[in-house]
């Protein structure tokens, strides 16, 4: 893995860092073994800042904390996007996510993770999670990538009302909170299409045995290399809930186009 710092300098469209559940897998890594730890950090941020009446605040900013000694690989990766209409918070999204990965470099390997997210748009007040999968390579090749992981997780998430439709909002309201044990699986693909450009596929799936209500989240990136340091990406992220904890669309999904800087 390349050492980088990416910093977006502007980006055209809207941005889903969180809602679906998208978060970065890294590439299997077929190099030998180190004994000497290696860091590697990824950052992007982006600011919008439009001033008519009101001033408007929009800003994304990602991180990504990779620790690899021997044959141990630890990942956390963090977003915050937040969206000020004057005094009114439009949109207010997030994760945590904290990934460990032993042997990460075999075909078959172990993988566990935390994490813990929000977004206020779709009235996802809160959803932490935990749980282990066992991670497949299937295919490792100088063009072509295959992987997959299959295991469980334990979910409680709390939703309020604030991204339904007034029409449908039920008298008196009241949060719910679920708590659940989950089937959760998720297949990526990696297509080195030429030597200036990639496209990464991932796609997840979460249910919960003996009730096949599933959320499927896909997430399709192309990234074409402009320049040495110059990034153009291009995404679209989305999410199919088919059975929402309240009854919001469900399907729900986002486009989004970006200039890197890499360093």
């Amino acid at each position: 893995m390349k050492r980088t710092i990416c910093i977006l300098l502007a980006c055209l469209g809207a941005t889903l860092p969180c809602a679906a559940q998208i978060l970065n897998i890294d590439k299997s890594d077929t190099s030998d073994y180190v004994a000497k730890a290696r860091t590697n950090f990824n950052f992007s941020t982006g600011l919008e800042v439009d001033k008519q009446k009101i001033t408007l605040w929009d800003a994304t900013n990602t991180a990504e904390l990779m620790l690899q000694k021997k044959k141990e690989l630890l990942i956390f990766a963090a977003s915050y996007r937040f969206t000020y209409n004057g005094p009114d918070d439009i949109l207010n999204a997030g994760y945590f996510h904290l990934r460990y990965r032993h042997n990460y470099k075999n075909r078959i390997q172990p993988e566990t993770f935390l994490q813990f997210q929000w977004d206020n748009k779709r009235g996802l007040v809160y959803r932490a999670l935990g749980g282990a999968n066992l991670r497949y390579n299937f295919w490792k090749g100088d063009t072509w990538e295959f992987n997959a992981g299959l295991g469980l997780m334990y979910e409680e998430e709390k939703w309020n009302y604030d991204g339904v439709d007034s029409a449908k909002i039920p008298v008196n309201p009241v949060p719910i909170t679920n708590r659940f044990i989950k089937l959760n699986s998720y297949v990526r693909f990696d297509w080195k299409a030429s030597e200036n450009s990639d496209l990464a596929v991932n796609i997840f799936v979460q249910t919960r045995p003996g009730s096949f209500h599933p959320r499927v989240a896909p997430h399709f990136q192309w990234n074409v290399n402009a320049g040495k340091h110059l990034v153009l990406s291009f995404a679209f992220t989305g999410i199919y809930d088919q059975a929402p904890v309240v009854p919001i669309d469900k399907f729900y999904y986002s486009f989004s186009n970006s200039i890197l800087v890499k360093f």
